[in-house]
C-alpha cells in the first residue's frame, strides 16, 4: 500500500528534487495549486488548509512559514479533521530559530528538514512519519482508534456513575444519626504516621476510630471495642499480615462479626489478599489522590450496611 505525500513547497527546484527522491519508492506525490502571492494571512491560511484537506494525504511536506506560526496553524487545522495526517516542515524560507522548531514539534510535527536534505534522510523522515504513533488512518487503523475512543468513553461514563453513586452512599451513611448506626472502626498499622492519616481521614467523616500498632494489641481492643469495621495494613512489623489477623477474627466465634478491609500500596498483591478462604471483605490501594480518598472512604463505609 503506497502512501500519499502532499508537497507545498514554493521553490520549484527543491520541490522537483524532493519529488525525484520518491521515484521507485512506495509514495504517491500530490501537488496543490500555488496560493496567490500577497494573499491576506487569513485567506492564505484557509487556502493552504483547504488544499491539504481536499487531497487528504498521508504526509504533508511544506515550507515552514514562521510568521504568526502560519504553518503550525495549518497543521492544527488539518489534524483536527484528519488526526492521522503527518507533517514534515522544510526550513527553506528563512532559517528558523529554536523557538519555531520547538513549537512545531510540540504541536505534532514529525520532522523539520533543511533544503539540502539527502535522499536517504528524506526517505527516512517519510518512513518515520508514516509508521509513527500519529498513524490513525482509514480502514482498520481508523476503526481501531474509533473503537478505543468508544471504549474509553464508556469506561469514563461508568466511572462517573460509580463515583456519583459512591458519593450518595457516603452522604447517606454519614448523615444517619450516630446512635442508630454503629460506626466504630479499628485501624491496624505498624506505622504511626499511617495510623494518624487514616484516623484523621475517617474521623472527618464522623467515624469513631481506635488504633492499634500490632495484632497482639488489636486482639483485646477488638474484643473490648467491638468495631463494626477493621482497616488493616497488609504487611505488619511482627512478620504477620492483615490476612493473618482477618482469619483469626473471622473463624473464631468469640469475636463479633465485622467488615474487614486490607490496605496495600502494591496492586499485584490484590489477588493474593482476596483469595478464597482469607475472609477479607475488601482490599483497597492506599489513597494517593483526592478521587482515591473518596473511593477509599466509600468502600469502608460499605461495611456499615453489609
Amino acid at each position: 500500500m503506497s502512501a500519499s505525500v502532499y508537497f507545498q513547497i514554493e521553490d520549484p527546484e527543491l520541490q522537483e528534487r524532493l519529488k525525484g527522491y520518491l521515484e521507485g519508492e512506495k509514495y504517491q506525490p500530490l501537488f496543490p495549486k500555488p496560493p496567490l502571492e500577497g494573499e491576506p494571512e487569513a485567506m492564505l491560511l484557509t487556502s493552504l488548509t483547504q488544499g491539504v484537506l481536499r487531497q487528504n494525504p498521508d504526509i504533508v511536506v511544506m515550507d515552514y512559514l514562521a510568521d504568526d506560526a502560519l504553518s503550525v496553524k495549518v497543521m492544527q487545522a488539518v489534524t483536527d479533521q484528519y488526526p492521522g495526517t503527518s507533517f514534515i516542515f522544510m526550513d527553506s524560507k528563512n532559517p528558523s530559530d529554536r523557538e519555531n522548531i520547538i513549537l512545531a514539534f510540540n504541536e505534532g510535527a514529525r520532522g523539520f528538514l533543511l533544503p539540502d536534505v539527502s535522499k536517504t534522510h528524506f526517505l527516512n523522515a517519510l518512513a518515520r512519519a508514516y509508521s509513527g504513533p500519529s498513524r490513525t488512518r482509514t480502514g482498520e487503523d481508523s476503526h481501531s482508534l474509533e473503537q478505543e475512543l468508544q471504549d474509553q468513553g464508556q469506561k469514563m461514563a461508568k466511572f462517573k456513575i460509580r463515583l456519583n453513586s459512591a458519593q450518595k452512599l457516603v452522604n447517606y451513611l454519614l448523615s444517619t444519626p450516630l446512635g442508630s448506626q454503629p460506626r466504630k472502626v479499628l485501624v491496624l498499622s505498624d506505622s504511626g504516621y499511617q495510623r494518624e492519616i487514616f484516623k484523621k481521614l475517617l474521623e472527618d467523616y464522623n467515624f469513631v476510630v481506635v488504633t492499634s500498632e500490632s495484632i497482639e494489641e488489636a486482639v483485646p481492643l477488638t474484643l473490648k471495642e467491638k468495631p463494626r469495621i477493621i482497616v488493616s495494613d497488609y504487611s505488619l512489623e511482627d512478620g504477620r499480615t492483615g490476612v493473618d489477623f482477618c482469619k483469626e477474627l473471622k473463624y473464631n466465634q468469640k469475636y463479633n462479626p465485622c467488615y474487614f478491609v486490607i490496605c496495600t500500596a502494591s496492586e499485584d498483591k490484590l489477588p493474593l489478599i482476596m483469595a478464597p478462604g482469607n475472609g477479607v471483605d475488601d482490599c483497597i490501594l492506599k489513597p494517593a489522590s483526592d478521587s482515591a480518598v473518596s473511593e477509599f472512604v466509600t468502600r469502608i463505609a460499605l461495611g456499615l450496611i453489609l
